[in-house]
């Protein structure tokens, strides 16, 4: 049974020594880990660089065809690479994968009209994922993916966290960000269930880039993936469940 592992591109510049012992801890424990990653603060120095827009809708980079070079670079070229070489440095055997790459992450365009080259994961190729983990490595995979015509897109990575987490079946997801969980009215919170979460989207209290990691999320727990959770490096911020737990 596999770990899914999603670290915000924002939080990758500023991982520290007790999350990478953690995740040693872990695989020494037995636990399969994939990572699945962002790159948004090097996206937009690259789109910066390049004198091209940064534009967010509803928590989702829009991506045009001109920006798309730069989102690919930054994810796969930069973020990708630096991970998977901090990892080997820290003692942790990891191999990077792009998600366009070998169909890992075929896709449907999300919204062409409003989005541009966004995907929408329509499958995982999970072989390549177990034979890497086979091979004793964590695979380490940038959000990136491919339409069934051959064209790269950009994914969300929450998205293509939850949707590698469910295609596998794992047995938990943890959204790694830095923000020690969800916040609703200046408060932490401990836990959320589904409709918690429903009613403080609609309510304005979840907002901006956490909408798409709870969705993802919920996603997980609709697939009976058993523990989800959306922390900052401690691993100990925020579960999501179904429903009130009765005890």
């Amino acid at each position: 049974m596999c770990h899914v592992v999603k670290i915000g591109g924002s939080t990758l510049s500023n991982l520290q020594s007790p999350f990478f012992d953690a995740l040693k801890n872990r695989i020494e424990q037995g636990e399969k880990i994939v990572i699945v990653h962002g790159g948004g603060p090097e996206i937009n120095k690259k789109l910066t660089e390049s004198g091209l827009p940064l534009e967010m809708k509803n928590g989702v980079r829009v991506t045009s065809l001109e920006s798309l070079f730069c989102v690919k670079t930054a994810l796969n070229d930069i973020t990708n690479t630096n991970l998977v070489e901090r990892l080997n440095n820290d003692g942790i055997s990891a191999q990077g994968l792009c998600g366009a790459e070998n169909s890992l992450l075929t896709c449907d365009f999300l919204d062409k009209e409003n989005y541009g080259w966004v995907g929408s994961v329509e499958r995982v190729n999970t072989e390549i994922i177990q034979n890497v983990l086979e091979a004793g490595k964590v695979p380490v995979i940038a959000s990136l993916g491919v339409t069934e015509n051959g064209e790269t897109v950009n994914i969300n990575a929450d998205t293509a966290a939850g949707e590698t987490a469910a295609a596998l079946s794992a047995e938990s997801i943890c959204f790694v960000t830095d923000t020690p969980g969800v916040s609703v009215l200046g408060e932490w919170m401990k836990c959320l269930t589904i409709s918690d979460i429903h009613k403080n989207i609609v309510e304005g209290h979840i907002s901006g880039g956490m909408v798409p990691k709870v969705e993802a999320a919920i996603k997980c727990l609709d697939l009976n993936i058993k523990q989800v959770r959306i922390t900052d490096q401690t691993l100990s911020g925020t579960e999501l469940f179904k429903e009130v737990l009765i005890t």
